[in-house]
């Protein structure tokens, strides 16, 4: 099985769930051959998967603009989505389909790229999607905030909707029947192409068909763990008895390097990825490169808390080991109110604001948070259906 894999830049979350599939997948079809479009960056995937990839540095996505780990520039994301696709309609989206050809690629995997599905789309390759949610339904929330997100509602609506399977990973956004109908005729069309100015979005006529496809709905996804907490621990230098709390927000710089109130935590150890350049410790706070030397799942299997944002793939592996969360909501991402009532349903957890964070007065919520019993590991078997289920559509598409 030869793949070519888009993955969007928008954070870690995309790229360690498309890396679960990819490893969950690998293990179903040992002589699996991947090549993975994006800007994040290779180690990332280098640190998941444990067969050998190809890796093309190739901006495929835009997403959102972020000033911070929870905060958006809405006017910068138009402008960019503006510049990305005018630079898509030249020659970027005709050399992309050369080289899928060129290759051999047999399916194209999407977390959550739109390119990539018009990629596979001009070169006649079948597409698969994996998502908790679209780019549609995002910008549908900030329309108030931003009209200008109006078009790109509707463009990237129709652009998803090209997908022949979509796989929707719990806790998904906008659950879709099992069995789609995509009416994509000429006059939609139409709408795709140009939207209100012809010149930002390019497909070409080849679009104007009747489109099937199906969705599959899987628990969720989540990269395993490789070692022990006992292991982890270990390897960290926090003492037996002593509680550990992991600061993460995936991807982005964290607000909380300096983490002066920590030191009012009496028996409680902070881990916080990417809060140094390199791995050091000051006091009851080790500071983690955000290519670190720990698996992440490991910390987050280890951690008796974990405290950072509600992103797709932190709370997926918190699910999966069964630990207890403090979160940081994001107020105007549309998500962020969905994976919260997950959290809320699955896991003890305690909701801090914004401003806590800068105060330091969240550390003063930790020893009720810890004081929870902790859940059971819940069944994050995601990856392994996700997989299953492209293995099925693309075997059925070969006969």
């Amino acid at each position: 099985m030869r793949l070519a894999v888009f993955v969007s830049p928008h954070g870690f979350g995309h790229a360690a769930r498309s890396a679960a599939v990819l490893a969950a997948l690998a293990e179903q079809e040992p002589a699996l051959e991947v090549t993975l479009w994006t800007t994040l960056p290779r180690w990332f995937f280098a640190e998941s998967l444990e067969f050998p990839f190809n890796y093309q540095d190739f901006a495929c996505d835009v997403g959102l603009v972020q000033t911070s780990a929870v905060e958006e520039d809405l006017a910068a994301t138009v402008e960019r989505l503006e510049r990305f696709w005018t630079g898509a309609k030249s020659s970027q989206l005709r050399d992309l389909v050369s080289e899928l050809r060129a290759a051999h690629v047999e399916a194209v995997l999407c977390d959550i790229s739109p390119l990539g599905l018009l990629a596979a789309r001009e070169a006649g390759l079948p597409s698969i999607l994996v998502e908790s949610f679209t780019w549609d339904w995002i910008y549908e929330g900030y329309l108030q905030a931003e009209a200008r997100f109006a078009p790109w509602v509707e463009r990237m609506r129709r652009i998803f909707a090209l997908a022949d399977l979509r796989v929707q990973a719990e806790p998904v956004c906008a659950p879709l029947d099992e069995a789609l109908e995509h009416d994509v005729g000429p006059a939609a069309a139409a709408t795709v192409v140009a939207g209100t100015d012809p010149t930002v979005f390019p497909l070409t006529e080849s679009l104007s068909v009747v489109r099937r496809g199906a969705v599959v709905r899987v628990p969720p996804i989540a990269r395993r763990p490789r070692s022990t907490p006992a292991e982890v621990r270990s390897r960290l230098g926090i003492a037996p008895g002593c509680a550990l709390a992991l600061v993460s927000f995936g991807g982005v710089d964290s607000p909380l390097a300096a983490l002066t109130a920590c030191a009012r935590a009496a028996g409680v150890d902070f881990v916080v990825p990417g809060g140094a350049a390199s791995e050091e410790r000051r006091g009851n706070v080790v500071l983690l490169p955000h290519h670190s030397p720990v698996h992440h799942p490991d910390l987050v299997a280890a951690a008796d808390a974990v405290v950072g944002k509600l992103g797709y793939s932190t709370v997926a592996e918190a699910f999966a080991a069964g630990t207890r969360y403090a979160f940081v909501p994001r107020p105007r991402f549309r998500e962020s109110a969905l994976l919260a009532r997950f959290v809320r349903r699955r896991l003890p957890c305690v909701e801090l604001a914004a401003a806590e964070l800068a105060s330091g007065d969240w550390v003063e919520r930790l020893p009720g948070l810890l004081a929870a019993p902790r859940p059971a590991p819940g069944a994050a078997d995601g990856a392994e259906a996700a997989a299953r289920a492209m293995r099925s559509f693309l075997a059925a598409r070969a006969r």
